[in-house]
C-alpha cells in the first residue's frame, strides 16, 4: 500500500518535471506581474478617532422635592440619562445617517476624490464612503470612528470631523428636547402664576365680606395636610405629562408615575371624604373636611387651593429656571478620547501578502493545468480510449441539444 502510494507520487512529480518549463515560466509571470500590480497600488492609510459620553444629570437631576421616579429615571430608560452603552447606541445612528455622510462628502470634495462624475448619483458617493469608513462600539462603551484614505491627513480630518458632526447634531438634538421641556413647564408655571393671583382676590374679598381673620389650628393643620397632598398629586400629574411627552404612554416610567398618580389621588380622596380609618395614624386626628361648619367651608376651600398653587409654585419655579439654563446650553456633548492623527504607517496594500498569494495560486493553478495536459496527451496516444471518450462527449452534447429543443418547443 505504501509502495504504491510512493509510487503515485514519483509518476505525479515526473510528470510535473517534464513540464517544468512551462510551470516555472507562467509562475514567474505571474508573481512579476502581481509584483508590479502591487507596486501600482496607492497605499491606503487607517485613522481612528475615539470618544465617550460625558455623565450628565438630566433636567431634574438637582431639583430638590422632585420624586423618585426621576430620580431613579436613568435605572429604567436605560441610556437616555446616564447609561453609556444606550447613549454610544444613539451617537451610533448619528454617524450612519444619511446626514453626516452628506455632510462629509461636501466637506471633503470626495465625488472628486472617489473619481465620480457630477452627474454620478449621490447613493454612489454614499455607497463608497461607506466602503472606507466604520464605526464601533468598544466594550468599554466608547465609540470608535475609522477612516481609511489615501491621503493620512484626510483619513485624520475625516475622522475628526466626524466627532466634531456627531457633537453638533447631539447638541441640537438636545436643546430641541430642552425647548420642548421648557416650554411645558413655562405653560404650568403661568398658570399656576395666575391661579395663585385668582386666589389671592378671592381670599381677599371674602375676608373683607364676611370678616375671617383666623381659623381653628385644627383645621388649618387639616388644610396644610390636604395642601400637601395635593400638591404632590399636582407634581406626580407634572412628571407623568412630561414623561409622556418625551417617551410616550407606553414606556415603564410612565406606567410607573401612572401608579403613582393613581395613589395619592386616592389618599387624596380618602382625605376629603373623611374616611379617616384608611390613612395611616399620623393623619386620623385631622378633622374631615365635610365636617367644617358651611360658613367656613368656602374659605377653607380657597386657603387649600391657596395653598396647593404656593407649594406647586416652589416646585416648578427652580424647575422653569432650569429648564431655560438647558435650553441655552450648547457645550459639547461627547468626551473626545483619543483625536485621530495622520496614520505613518499604510495599513494595505499588503504587497508581501499579494505576491506570495499569488505565487502560491499560480504554481497550484499552472501545475493542475499541466497535469491535465499531460493526462489529455496519454489519452491521445490510446487510440481506442481516445475514441470512446470522445463518442461519449458527443453523445452528452446531443442529449443536451435535443432537451434544449424540447424545452424550447413546449
Amino acid at each position: 500500500m505504501i509502495k504504491e502510494k510512493e509510487n503515485k507520487f514519483e509518476n505525479l512529480l515526473i510528470k510535473l518535471l517534464k513540464h517544468k518549463k512551462i510551470i516555472i515560466i507562467n509562475v514567474t509571470i505571474l508573481t512579476l506581474a502581481a509584483v508590479i500590480v502591487s507596486l501600482l497600488l496607492p497605499n491606503k492609510y487607517e485613522a481612528q478617532a475615539s470618544f465617550i459620553a460625558p455623565k450628565k444629570k438630566g433636567l431634574f437631576g438637582d431639583v430638590a422635592g422632585f420624586s423618585s421616579t426621576i430620580s431613579n429615571l436613568s435605572r429604567v430608560l436605560g441610556g437616555r440619562l446616564g447609561n453609556v452603552s444606550e447613549e454610544a447606541y444613539n451617537y451610533l445612528v448619528i454617524l450612519q445617517s444619511r446626514t453626516v455622510a452628506e455632510k462629509v462628502i461636501d466637506k471633503f470634495n470626495l465625488r472628486e476624490v472617489y473619481d465620480f462624475d457630477p452627474d454620478d448619483p449621490i447613493e454612489d458617493v454614499l455607497k463608497e464612503l461607506d466602503y472606507y469608513v466604520d464605526f464601533n462600539i468598544e466594550d468599554e462603551g466608547n465609540v470608535v470612528v475609522s477612516v481609511v484614505d489615501k491621503s493620512p491627513k484626510r483619513a485624520a480630518d475625516m475622522a475628526n470631523y466626524f466627532v466634531e458632526l456627531v457633537n453638533e447634531l447631539s447638541i441640537e438634538f438636545s436643546i430641541r428636547e430642552a425647548k420642548n421641556n421648557r416650554e411645558f413647564i413655562e405653560k404650568r408655571f403661568l398658570e399656576i402664576k395666575k391661579d395663585i393671583y385668582l386666589i389671592e382676590d378671592s381670599l381677599k374679598s371674602f375676608s373683607e365680606k364676611y370678616n375671617v381673620l383666623e381659623i381653628k389650628e385644627q383645621v388649618k393643620s387639616a388644610i396644610g395636610f390636604a395642601a400637601e397632598l395635593k400638591a404632590q398629586t399636582e407634581m406626580a400629574k407634572i412628571e407623568r405629562d412630561l414623561l409622556k411627552n418625551n417617551y410616550g404612554a407606553d414606556h415603564p416610567a410612565v406606567k410607573n408615575a401612572d401608579m403613582k398618580l393613581a395613589e395619592l389621588n386616592k389618599r387624596l380622596a380618602i382625605l376629603e371624604k373623611g374616611e379617616n380609618k384608611k390613612l395611616e395614624s399620623s393623619v386620623n386626628f385631622f378633622i374631615p373636611f365635610q365636617q367644617v361648619p358651611e360658613t367656613g367651608i368656602e374659605y377653607i376651600r380657597l386657603m387649600k387651593e391657596y395653598e396647593i398653587q404656593s407649594k406647586l409654585l416652589e416646585f416648578i419655579y427652580p424647575l422653569y429656571e432650569q429648564a431655560k439654563i438647558e435650553e441655552q446650553k450648547n457645550i459639547p456633548v461627547v468626551l473626545v478620547v483619543d483625536e485621530a492623527k495622520p496614520p505613518q504607517k499604510k495599513t494595505s496594500p499588503k504587497r508581501s501578502l499579494i505576491v506570495i498569494a499569488t505565487f502560491i495560486f499560480s504554481f497550484f493553478a499552472v501545475s493542475i493545468y499541466a497535469l491535465l495536459k499531460e493526462s489529455f496527451l496519454e489519452i491521445q496516444k490510446d487510440e481506442e480510449r481516445y475514441k470512446k471518450i470522445q463518442e461519449g462527449i458527443i453523445n452528452q452534447i446531443n442529449i443536451f441539444s435535443k432537451s434544449k429543443k424540447n424545452d424550447n418547443t413546449q
